[in-house]
């Protein structure tokens, strides 16, 4: 069976990410919680094992918790503050040298994956004064002469643990969010490509929508391009749409409404009022500009397509396609100039 390929965007999403951090977490609590109900019983241990069985059921039921429910986050964070108080009083009630002091090195690690930078660091800060606090009590007494190593020790351990899972976090958020501007940006230009390009299009509609009375779809095509690659070279090409989008970012205040849509087709969004004399502006300058690269002195033009809508409705592929439209028409007429469709 043929599997849909994943949305390279999946990868890019801070909330995909949680998630298959957390089934990841989940499963190990639910394995340990298993192995540790069978090893109690088998010791008649009967209290742990039924504590173990309450949170098995819990992690269960997280897995299957749908993550839009609006009270799920709190229930992640609920299941955490159990799953740390079991932890603790296990710690509270064993004997020093029983070994389930080191369950407390999960506190850092899950306190930032499941829930986040600002509630792990003061979480994590907590437990660790607890846990001290409860082995000083209990045991400062019986093994005073064990117990600055102990601490030192552990609390050592404590803080590489949650040094690392901070670092890790705010890498992870860096590396998350310089991926998703590396697959929306085209290689070549730097412009916006067109992945994702109907949210950002649904974004900026409203936007012109409350600002500009409407928006302005500009499809912009550079004439006769193949004839630049094949007489001068596919570097020359790609240099000239290097020049072209810097001189799409010398005429626009914010590079957010660039697209380079593929090959030499470009877009921008802009106010419904100003995209006609913006377009007339920019097409007259590309003609009367010439490209100069490697001793090569290059007069091109371009062709645009423009739609303006006031719609609230408004789709991007339904003005992709009237500007597509236009700028045929601007192609059949001639080439180097600008055919408008009001809506």
């Amino acid at each position: 069976m043929n599997r849909k390929p994943t949305s390279i965007n999946f990868w890019f999403n801070d909330d995909h990410f949680r998630e298959v951090i957390l089934k990841g977490f989940l499963c190990v609590i639910g394995a340990a919680s298993t192995i540790l109900i069978v090893l109690n019983l088998f010791v008649g241990q009967t209290i742990l094992a039924l504590l173990e069985m309450v949170l098995l059921a819990f992690t269960i039921g997280v897995w299957f918790m749908p993550r839009h429910w609006r009270l799920f986050k709190w229930s992640v964070l609920f299941y955490v503050a159990f799953l740390f108080s079991g932890i603790i009083a296990s710690i509270a009630f064993s004997p020093l040298f029983s070994g389930r002091q080191v369950w407390v090195l999960i506190f850092p690690v899950a306190s930032y994956l499941m829930l986040g930078r600002r509630i792990a660091v003061s979480l994590s800060a907590v437990c660790l004064v607890m846990v001290s606090a409860i082995i000083i009590n209990r045991f400062d007494g019986e093994y005073e002469s064990y117990m600055r190593g102990i601490l030192i020790n552990l609390v050592l351990a404590y803080a590489f643990i949650w040094g690392l899972s901070h670092g890790a976090e705010m890498v992870i958020k860096r590396i998350l969010e310089a991926l998703r501007k590396i697959a929306s940006t085209d290689p070549l230009t730097g412009l916006l490509n067109r992945r994702n390009i109907d949210t950002k299009f649904n974004a900026a509609l409203q936007r012109k929508l409350s600002s500009a009375g409407g928006l302005g779809f500009v499809l912009i095509d550079v004439d006769h391009f193949k004839d630049v690659n094949d007489t001068y070279g596919h570097d020359v090409g790609d240099a000239l749409l290097v020049d072209f989008a810097e001189r799409l970012r010398s005429f626009s205040e914010t590079d957010r409404s660039l697209y380079r849509l593929g090959g030499e087709e470009f877009c921008v969004w802009l106010p419904r009022l100003t995209c006609q004399s913006w377009s007339e502006a920019f097409c007259q300058y590309v003609h009367e500009t010439p490209f100069v690269f490697q001793g090569h002195t290059i007069h091109y033009t371009i062709s645009i397509g423009v739609v303006t809508s006031n719609q609230t409705t408004e789709t991007f592929q339904r003005l992709y396609s009237l500007a597509d439209k236009c700028l045929y028409q601007a192609k059949e007429a001639g080439r180097n100039n600008v055919v408008t469709n009001t809506l």
